[in-house]
């Protein structure tokens, strides 16, 4: 039986859109505030996006919601925590909340699964889940911006059902020689010398006539967390090093060559880990130092990206796009499961997680009567390959078993996508059509070795996913919109293929959903707001389940599932610019889901480890001098009291509510600006809202302070 994540089945889908609908009305005319996508007030909506259409389109254009979070309100997050997921928890809705934890296999939007980019580049491990950290692995400081596309988007196809987080890295603006720095220290009041954290970025760059440049290079140091109960929380410490670059030339009068390139280096040092063996007195479970593995020092994760792009704005009668990229992802893992019921548990696996790929697009306009019908058409290619086979570092690195044996997968794609205007109505339409072909590889293949798959060609499988939208101009500045797409995720091939002995079993059909979306934004004197109702539903979405023949072992392997599934919720954002001193804004979620349970034979909720919890977040900001600028932000979680008593009794969690403050205070000084940032003001002691939902029941962080400089000019 599934468990955990759960619950009562919900009403009739038709319903469900009906009041959505009317809830999306009824927040459209109150209007709640929301957390600023820019220093003061949201991006325009005429900002160019380059992530939810293939060559940049204007929001107001799109029948989707995209949010923009540039580097200011970026600024503002970091300086509360270098986590960008933090950042992204009080500044978009939509997301599931995070964990509190450097991993992203969590983290979903409107409960589906997220493609994480940087630059453009995917970088999931989509094969085989294994530690998801691939978003964490570009400094924070050297975002630009974060653009976040809520909702499936068939422009990119499989591997985005929920959407798509794309961390785009700084490049120069400027003809003069920009300069960026930041220096920041934060620790944990209470407990200053095992809590030190320190982060160290510096940036340089120009844009000249024909050509631009901009490096940066950053140092991170972590320590460990507390609990306001003087508890450590889960964390590995850890001290990283990272560089990103850009490079642009204008290539004759209308072609522009560009590259962009990351590299991360990440050592680890002592871990705290949660005791899932004890419970204390207050219902916790305690997290201790562990032992290192007698191998940690060989332990580390690395990341590079590299993209190269050519835009071209004539090419027979077309604008062309071109972009080729690459992605490298080494993790050496010299773990220990801890668990005092059964002691030290070390675990050594090495990873390699690598993608290479190239993208086409074409475009070019028609006239159609007084209108001008905008065509979008080309063709994409991706490589993956995974690999992650378990060592004996005693032996030199021997191999002796496989969580995932070598296992690659080409998607080869083509779209066409079209828009039209009639006066103050856009439509859009398109489709696109992936064939997938993969094979099991022969890295280290070893009969005898636990885990080994026989290699060969798996099964070949293809889809076509559809999608149409509408926007409306109600005004100038103001839209409504809507629309549906279909989104696609794989199975984790990576984990069916371990053990196998006929690869051509191993298929990768993917899970399609189909997802509709009505959605309301715009500007009114001195208000931005945006909201959105969706639901979706897949008949067969792909899914994980613990290995039921494994019961009572400690740990338990995760192998497929296909069940049906279905999410419906609202969101809205809204920031109100009151005068040149006081801005006030805040955001909604509201989300929920539920999957068949065939055991039970009907539906159930999921819990908040899959979905946020209601979530409110709002924020005053005030500047009472022209250089001293403050912000007060909080956020509400509501309770999720979905499950009754017998549900809870086979393993289906309620959650708790949680409400938490921040503040952040910054003054203009010389060239640049100093900040005090206390988040968790009140040192409110929780379980963060997806651990809740997952019985990780363990108090997570208490009231930190940071202290910073930063430069930007």
């Amino acid at each position: 039986m599934l468990s955990g994540k759960y619950g009562a089945p919900a009403a009739h889908a038709t319903s469900r859109i009906r009041s959505l609908a009317g809830g999306l009305l009824a927040f459209a005319v109150t209007a709640l505030p929301a957390p600023a996508l820019t220093d003061d007030r949201p991006a325009p909506l005429d900002e160019i996006t380059v992530t939810a259409s293939r060559l940049g389109t204007a929001v107001q254009e799109l029948p989707a919601s995209v949010s923009l979070v540039d580097e200011e309100a970026l600024a503002i997050q970091f300086a509360l925590d270098s986590d960008v997921m933090r950042a992204l928890d009080v500044t978009v809705p939509g997301l599931t909340v995070s964990n509190g934890g450097r991993t992203a296999c969590s983290t979903h939007i409107r409960g589906r699964q997220t493609s994480f980019q940087i630059n453009g580049i995917p970088v999931n491990q989509d094969l085989r889940e294994s530690n998801c950290n691939a978003m964490f692995q570009v400094s924070p400081f050297a975002l630009e911006r974060v653009e976040v596309v809520r909702g499936a988007t068939a422009v990119y196809g499989s591997g985005a059902p929920g959407g798509i987080v794309n961390l785009i890295t700084r490049r120069a603006s400027s003809a003069d020689l920009e300069l960026d720095a930041v220096a920041q220290f934060n620790f944990n009041p209470d407990q200053v010398s095992d809590t030190k954290q320190y982060d160290l970025y510096a940036g340089v760059g120009q844009k000249l006539a024909s050509w631009d440049w901009y490096g940066g290079l950053a140092y991170q140091d972590v320590g460990a967390a507390q609990s306001p109960a003087g508890t450590f929380v889960p964390r590995e410490e850890y001290a990283s090093w990272a560089f990103n670059g850009s490079a642009g030339l204008a290539v004759g009068a209308i072609g522009q060559l560009r590259m962009t390139g990351t590299f991360y280096r990440e050592d680890r040092g002592r871990e705290y880990a949660v005791d899932f063996g004890v419970v204390d007195p207050d219902g916790y479970s305690p997290v201790v130092p562990i032992e290192d593995n007698p191998f940690k020092s060989e332990g580390y994760d690395q990341l590079h990206s590299i993209l190269v792009s050519y835009d071209l704005e004539r090419f027979l009668g077309h604008r062309l796009n071109v972009a080729g990229y690459y992605q490298g992802q080494t993790y050496i893992q010299r773990a220990n499961f801890f668990d005092s019921s059964f002691g030290n548990d070390f675990f050594d696996s090495d990873t390699d997680n690598e993608r290479f790929g190239f993208r086409s697009t074409l475009a070019r306009g028609f006239d159609i009567d007084r209108s001008v019908l905008d065509f979008q058409y080309g063709f994409d290619f991706v490589s993956n390959r995974f690999y992650r086979p378990q060592v004996d570092p005693s032996a030199g690195g021997e191999v002796i078993g496989f969580i995932s044996p070598e296992i690659s997968l080409g998607t080869y794609s083509a779209f066409a996508q079209g828009n039209i205007a009639f006066g103050r109505v856009r439509l859009t339409g398109g489709a696109r059509f992936e064939t997938y072909r993969g094979e099991v590889g022969s890295e280290d293949y070893d009969p005898l070795l636990p885990g080994a798959a026989v290699p060969g060609d798996i099964d070949d499988s293809d889809l076509t996913l559809y999608n149409v939208g509408l926007v409306f101009d109600l005004a100038p500045e103001v839209q409504i919109y809507g629309g549906f797409s279909q989104g696609a995720e794989l199975s984790e091939l990576g984990r069916a293929a371990r053990g196998i002995n006929d690869p051509g079993r191993i298929s990768p059909e993917p899970a399609t959903s189909d997802q509709l979306e009505i959605g309301t934004r715009g500007r009114s004197a001195s208000l931005d707001w945006s909201a959105a109702a969706f639901y979706s539903e897949s008949d067969r979405a792909s899914l994980l389940q613990n290995d039921p023949s494994c019961a009572g072992e400690p740990f338990c392997p995760l192998i497929p599932l296909r069940a049906a599934q279905e999410f419906w919720g609202i969101e809205a954002t809204a920031d109100w610019n009151a005068n040149e001193r006081l801005t006030l804004g805040g955001l909604v979620t509201y989300q929920r889901g539920e999957i068949f349970d065939e055991d039970l034979g009907r539906f159930v909720e999921y819990s908040t480890d899959v979905l946020s919890p209601l979530r409110i977040t709002g924020y005053v900001e005030y500047a009472p001098l022209p250089e001293w600028r403050n912000r007060l932000q909080a956020t509400y979680f509501g309770e999720a009291d979905y499950y009754t008593p017998a549900e809870e009794d086979l393993g289906f969690v309620n959650t708790d509510s949680v409400f938490l403050a921040d503040l952040v205070s910054s003054y203009e000084l010389g060239p640049g600006e100093i900040t005090l940032s206390i988040s968790n003001l009140f040192d409110k002691t929780y379980v963060n809202v997806t651990n809740q939902g997952s019985l990780f029941y363990y108090r997570a962080e208490g009231r930190d302070i940071t202290l910073g400089y930063r430069v930007h000019r």
